[in-house]
């Protein structure tokens, strides 16, 4: 069959609401020998060149389409939205002969009118194109930058602000909107005049204090510490009884642009009434950023007569806080000589494991000094997790467990290594003990994420990856002024073109290959409905954790994955509730429980860009159920667009409400 052939047995497919899937390519494309569909990874192709591409879902890494790390969209895109993720294949399949390619989308086709069908296009570009886009430009003070390179882009706003109704271009200044791009794609750690701060997260560790001053009259202090970023807070948990104590306490804060540039930490004793001042510390974030290695840094309190705090920190930029690093997995085999702290009878130890909020928790050994606990388990190590793995050892009693010793690990000493087979480590803060600990490191690829699948039998490799890119020439000020103009004007259908889909069903797209690299399904119309999925998550580390809802674009487990590797320590914990909302348009969440209604606050699903939208689903609003009403609608509807229910995995524990 050839190219016109092809399409008339889509486009039949079509007519009959067929949706397309291996089965379909089998049956309607026998005679075509290299051809493959897999679901999950919402990608197929129909070959008859012999190309077998490698596709790739991009969600962290550079793209001529979108910077999903800052919310930006590339200029050239003019008025068109994204509704897919970003696919890159790899070089091939232009030489003779067609390749199609089968992408999922997000829209919900049913929903759309025919003017919003016939809106949808594929955004495509070549490599050969890439160098046409600019992913860097040269700083102010002609210094080349040596961080990320990013696309050229503005924000929604300002896009909004750019077109007017029928897609106009409504031009500012070529100098002006250059320099207000600059202003948000060249992200420095420092601005250029050293003052302020680029966003990006703090990650401060209090490992422990060490001579704490003595207030009050009859025992030792009850300390705990404070952490303050403006008006971003956090408390340490309060260890009893003690001068010397250890915390591990781990703090996020959200640098915002031109923000103050001091933490302050405060130590204070818990106690009836008034807590005790105990001392503060002020750090300075310039000095964590120009640190190469601030790792356990004892830096004195003020305004006491003695004490220090042991102190670990870094600062990511904004584009790197979503980052994967790699994979660690653990082992703890055993302990010896585990102190004996109860008098009456040998410890029943287990051990926490903690990085930053995520824990693991072993099984208690009974009455042993030498427990075998064998306990797996492993952490996903992103740019942003803190830089010491913590193991407690506790004995297991009735009311508060008493702890026995502990000792921290440096994710960067396994990371050089990369295998550690079963070290014996010495606990700290107790007279005796050790535990037997085994660590492996797996490394994300280079500027990839940490997900490849290879498919023998369709021949598709695809993952989740930040996508790697040869050095792109540092373009001066009036060369990126002049390319934006041009861009502006019209002239970049060079680097992107807009093709329609030769055929489209409720998931799916398909679209001839050419010489394109790169695919996103987009269209000029925004708020159309998509397909959402609602998807519970907890804290894994929080004994007791909220349930946070994210509105999720449906289709494979990228998204998902993205949430998951998003730094905040969350797992699914539960099914996901299919939906249909508008994206970008705000809904207010309802629950009913208790017999009572209530607004958790709006949920908005956005098709590119960081995940920013979810509501809470407190504890005093758990019943002993293993399901969460929901009720979705606008802000000026009284009419639900919406009902139904999020299934969990297990029951709610009520014990808090």
């Amino acid at each position: 069959m050839d190219s016109g052939e092809w399409n008339d047995v889509f486009a039949k497919i079509q007519r009959k609401g067929v949706l397309i899937d291996g089965n379909v390519l089998e049956e309607n494309f026998e005679d075509v020998v290299n051809k493959a569909f897999d679901r999950d990874m919402g990608f197929g192709y129909i070959s008859d060149n012999g190309y077998k591409p490698k596709a790739r879902v991009i969600l962290q890494g550079k793209n001529p389409f979108i910077n999903n790390h800052t919310d930006l969209l590339n200029p050239i895109l003019g008025n068109h939205l994204p509704y897919s993720q970003v696919y890159h294949l790899g070089a091939g399949g232009q030489n003779g002969g067609r390749t199609y390619c089968i992408l999922r989308h997000y829209l919900n086709i049913p929903g759309l009118s025919e003017e919003e069908l016939d809106s949808i296009k594929i955004a495509t570009c070549s490599l050969e194109n890439m160098d046409s886009i600019d992913y860097m430009v040269e700083r102010m003070e002609e210094k080349n930058i040596n961080e990320e390179n990013y696309s050229l882009t503005v924000s929604e706003e300002e896009r909004k602000q750019s077109f007017s109704e029928n897609g106009n271009n409504v031009e500012k200044k070529p100098t002006q909107r250059l320099l207000e791009q600059m202003n948000q794609i060249i992200s420095p750690i420092v601005d250029a005049t050293g003052d302020g701060l680029a966003s990006g997260q703090l990650v401060v560790t209090v490992h422990k204090a060490s001579s704490l001053e003595k207030k009050g009259l009859v025992g030792k202090a009850d300390p705990y510490v404070v952490l303050k970023y403006g008006t971003q807070t956090e408390k340490s948990a309060t260890v009893n009884n003690n001068h010397n104590p250890i915390w591990h306490f781990t703090a996020c804060f959200d640098i915002e642009e031109q923000s103050t540039s001091e933490i302050t930490m405060e130590v204070f004793d818990d106690d009836f009434g008034k807590d005790d001042f105990l001392g503060k510390a002020i750090i300075d974030i310039h000095d964590i950023i120009e640190s190469t290695d601030f790792v356990n840094k004892w830096i004195p309190l003020e305004n006491c007569k003695t004490g220090e705090v042991l102190v670990s920190a870094k600062f990511i930029p904004l584009q790197r806080i979503s980052r994967p690093v790699g994979h660690i997995s653990l082992t703890v085999q055993k302990g010896k000589k585990i102190e004996k702290k109860n008098m009456m009878k040998k410890a029943d130890p287990y051990v926490v494991i903690k990085l930053g909020k995520d824990q693991h928790k072993s099984e208690t050994v009974k009455n042993t000094t030498n427990p075998t606990w064998n306990y797996d388990f492993a952490f996903d190590i992103m740019e942003a997790s803190p830089r010491q793995i913590t193991f407690e050892v506790f004995d297991d009693d009735i009311g508060n467990d008493r702890p026995i010793g502990n000792v921290t690990l440096d994710t960067d000493t396994i990371m050089d290594k990369q295998k550690l087979d079963k070290l014996w480590t010495r606990l700290e803060n107790c007279k005796s003990g050790e535990i037997l600990i085994s660590a492996e490191f797996t490394p994300a690829p280079a500027m990839e994420d940490n997900e490849q699948i290879n498919n023998t039998t369709t021949n598709i490799e695809m993952e989740v990856i930040d996508e790697q890119f040869e050095e792109n020439k540092v373009q001066n000020i009036s060369m990126a002024e002049k390319n934006l103009v041009n861009n502006r004007n019209g002239n970049h259908h060079h680097a992107v073109e807009f093709i329609d889909p030769v055929y489209c069903d409720d998931e799916y797209v398909i679209v001839e290959k050419n010489d394109n690299n790169w695919f996103m399904v987009v269209s000029s119309n925004p708020n159309l409905p998509i397909n959402v999925n609602l998807v519970p998550f907890k804290q894994n580390s929080a004994e007791n954790s909220p349930i946070y809802i994210y509105p999720i674009p449906r289709g494979g487990f990228h998204n998902i994955k993205r949430v998951v590797h998003s730094g905040r320590g969350l797992k699914k914990c539960g099914y996901e509730k299919p939906c249909v909302l508008r994206a970008g348009q705000a809904y207010q969440f309802w629950t009913d429980t208790q017999g009572k209604n209530f607004n958790l606050g709006n949920l908005k699903t956005e098709t590119w860009g960081p995940d920013t939208s979810w509501v809470v689903y407190k504890p005093e609003y758990f019943k002993a159920e293993d399901y969460i009403e929901a009720s979705l609608k606008l802000a000026d509807e009284n009419e639900p667009e919406f009902n139904g229910s999020i299934s969990l995995y297990d029951r709610l524990s009520v014990d808090a409400a």
